[in-house]
Order: structure tokens, then sequence, then C-alpha cells
């Protein structure tokens, strides 16, 4: 099974932030079993929802910036703390702020809000790994594609 746990790219600012949305429903399988009668979306399924876009800011970034495309590959969490619950009906708000970016990794600080609160926020490290074939690439450039047709790319506006 994959989980795709964005839903769309919303606003890039190429090297400093990038904001995604997450909507969770009902029908997901994960409220199958968690909880029957009280579902509540797992803080783990939000982490790796943050790590999604995290690691696809870093691989958007190399190609904007010309550099060889690597796969962003979470290494290290470091003090992620949920604040409040999510469940379905619920729209997150993801934002990932790069914090550095060398050769082989790179660091962001992430966040994500919900109806105007923190909701989840910690900080990533990714190592950049080469794609071993073609093929990888462009499934994630497909994937790309689809949750970023409707991205807003804005100039730096002074934030990191």
């Amino acid at each position: 099974m994959r989980f795709h746990l964005i839903d769309r790219i919303e606003t890039i600012c190429h090297g400093k932030y990038i904001t995604a949305v997450k909507c969770i429903s009902l029908s997901e399988d994960v409220f199958n079993e968690h909880f029957p009668g009280y579902p509540l979306f797992p803080g783990s399924l939000i982490l790796e929802g943050l790590a999604q876009l995290g690691g696809s800011f870093f691989e958007i970034t190399m190609k904007e910036r010309g550099l060889p495309v690597k796969r962003a590959v979470l290494t290290i969490v470091r003090q992620f703390k949920l604040r409040k619950p999510a469940g379905p009906g619920d729209r997150l708000l993801y934002r990932a702020e790069i914090l550095s970016m060398q050769d082989e990794y790179g660091a962001v600080n992430v966040t994500a809000m919900l109806d105007g609160d923190i909701c989840a926020e910690g900080e990533l490290m990714f190592h950049f790994v080469t794609m071993p074939n073609d093929t990888i690439q462009q499934s994630r450039e497909e994937l790309y594609g689809i949750v970023t047709r409707l991205t807003k790319v804005v100039e730096d506006e002074g934030r990191i």
C-alpha cells in the first residue's frame, strides 16, 4: 500500500518554503481501525505527510536549480510534537521551510495547522540518494504533476 498524504501543493517559494493541503475523509481506510466509533487521524500519518512535503520540496528545489535530482529520504525526526488531534472533515495545512540544504543532506522545519492552530510541528532531516533508474523519477514527476497543477509560485517574501 502506498499512502499519498498530500492532496495538493498550494504554494512554492523556491528555496524558502512550500505549503500543501491534506483533506481528511471518513472514507480513508485508516479509520477502519483507528478508532471505531471515535475516528482519529494517526499522528504518524501527519508526520508522513509532512515528510512527503519536505522531501518533495527538496526534489523540486534540485530540479529548479538545475542540479541532478536525487531522492530525499527521511533520516531524522527532531522534536516532533503533536498538539491537536485531527479527524474526518478536517483540512490540514502543511508547511515546510528549508533550514539547510547541502549536496548530500537537508533539513526542514515543518508545521501542520488545523483551524488556525498548530496541530503538529518539528524538524525533519533528509539524506539525498541517487535514484537507481529513470522509472522511479518518471513516476515521481507524474505525481508532482497531479499535486502541483494548481500551485501558486511566489517570489521570495524575505521569509525562510
